[in-house]
């Protein structure tokens, strides 16, 4: 996770998780009961501040992290079955009841005793042996990993999906500017044309091509200007906050676009086998299927327990014939036991289905491994084409803009006619167009290839845009 957040928030690295106290330091880091945070309109949020917000804001996250939460508690409550149980008892009680006697001794052959009890003992009970207790916490400690692994995978899809949303609104942003420059270059032309047919040097078709060419600009910008305001409003929603158009964002720059990867693809398939938290996850939910399969056999075995008690009890007996006395005296008892199921019916099948749910987690972490792959190659192919698409674009928008310049001064001049000019001005605004989605989609594809890598929001991975 980033290191720090709004409000002094620290977020630990949830996605390197290796043992039980990274997991508990994670979830301990975590505050999900922050309240959500408004949208600042006079603010002009970077991207890290919008992940925070994100992972502040959405249920995802709070699930999650609940979700982890619950796997810690787990795994302690499985730790404790190492642990004697020690409880404190105390009893009251009154009875009446017939006691037999012989008639030279009890004339009518009985006799009625009534007893007052009251008891305080302390009770110890403790599992000398048992097979299964082993493979329980172990299998405890495997989910409580995978539960703080798959956490820190939830993080990463709220930073991928804020970030996706972010280059869009960037995109949506650069493309109203290009609009009204494209708009700017319309009118100019425009204004050209009408000195033009005012000294007789152009004809009106080509005022009314101009014209048109005006009007067009001024609806692709009307058409900008509404896609801006959907992006934002997708991007509020997205980090969790109320939709709404006032959130303002960084502009897009070329110096926060990204450089080549110098990793193969093979080495980043094989650094996403190690850093992916969904695919550790899954080897740490293959671990307790194979611990299931060892509490299952672990039922053939037998169990030892051992049970002590010891208090003081009170009694205040009375007979209907006779006197009794009262007591007060310390009483004591201790028990081993040795249980062991030479019978049940239903073992072979807990066995079976222990056997099978190895099976299916073992399949599951094969079918992640394989998705994972093909991930990793679908996003570095998206990478290697949008660096491609960004370069040409650049040289597309050099040439248009050269061809427009030129054709503009040759029109001037009486060389060229409007129409040359005008496709030259459509050609240009196209350039810019294709160069602000080209800038776009090169960042949404390199944080693409660092989420299908599992390497977001790791230590020393920066995100395009990220700086303030």
């Amino acid at each position: 996770m980033p290191a720090s957040g709004q409000d002094g928030r620290v977020v630990s690295n949830c996605s390197a998780v290796i043992n039980t106290k990274d997991a508990a330091r994670c979830i301990g880091s975590v505050r999900p009961n922050i309240p959500i945070p408004t949208i600042d309109p006079k603010h002009i949020y970077a991207l890290p501040e919008l992940i925070d917000i994100a992972e502040m804001a959405s249920p995802e996250g709070r699930i999650a992290w609940a979700n982890a939460k619950h796997s810690l508690e787990q795994a302690g409550i499985d730790r404790a079955l190492y642990l004697p149980i020690l409880s404190f008892v105390a009893q009251g009680s009154d009875a009446r009841f017939i006691v037999p006697f012989p008639a030279p001794i009890a004339p009518r052959g009985y006799v009625t005793v009534g007893e007052q009890i009251a008891a305080e003992q302390m009770e110890l009970e403790y599992d000398l042996l048992d097979f299964g207790r082993g493979p329980k916490l172990d299998g405890s400690k495997a989910l409580e990993i995978a539960s703080v692994l798959r956490l820190g995978r939830v993080h990463q899809t709220l930073a991928y999906s804020t970030a996706t949303e972010f280059y869009s609104t960037q995109r949506t942003i650069g493309e109203l500017a290009a609009a009204k420059v494209i708009l700017q270059t319309a009118e100019t032309l425009l204004e050209n044309a009408q000195l033009q047919y005012d000294n007789g040097r152009a004809t009106l078709p080509d005022l009314q091509n101009a014209q048109a060419g005006a009007a067009e600009a001024r609806f692709n910008l009307a058409a900008a200007e509404g896609g801006a305001k959907k992006s934002k409003l997708a991007l509020s929603e997205t980090i969790g906050a109320e939709p709404s158009t006032e959130i303002e964002i960084t502009p897009q720059s070329e110096r926060d676009l990204p450089g080549a990867f110098n990793d193969s693809v093979e080495d980043l398939i094989h650094s996403a086998w190690k850093m992916r938290p969904d695919l550790l996850a899954r080897a740490q939910e293959l671990r307790q299927a194979h611990d299931s399969y060892k509490i299952a056999r672990a039922a053939y075995l037998p169990k030892a327990s051992l049970s002590a008690s010891g208090g003081q009890t009170n009694a205040w007996p009375s007979a209907d014939w006779g006197q009794l006395g009262p007591a007060s005296v310390a009483t004591w008892s201790v028990e081993a036991k040795l249980r062991w199921e030479v019978f049940n019916g239903a073992r072979k099948h807990e066995v079976a289905a222990a056997m099978a749910e190895q099976k299916a987690a073992s399949e599951e972490q094969r079918a992640t491994e394989d998705s994972v792959t093909r991930q990793v190659w679908e996003a570095y192919v998206d990478y290697q084409t949008a660096i491609e698409q960004q370069r040409s674009s650049q040289s597309f928008m050099t040439a248009a803009q050269m061809s427009y310049d030129s054709s503009l001064d040759a029109f001037k001049f009486g060389v060229r006619s409007l129409v040359d000019v005008v496709e030259a001005e459509r050609q240009l605004a196209q350039a810019r167009v294709t160069v602000v989605r080209s800038q776009a989609q090169l960042m949404q594809s390199a944080v693409a290839l660092t989420y299908a890598t599992g390497s977001l929001l790791q230590s020393g991975t920066t995100l395009p845009g990220a700086h303030p």
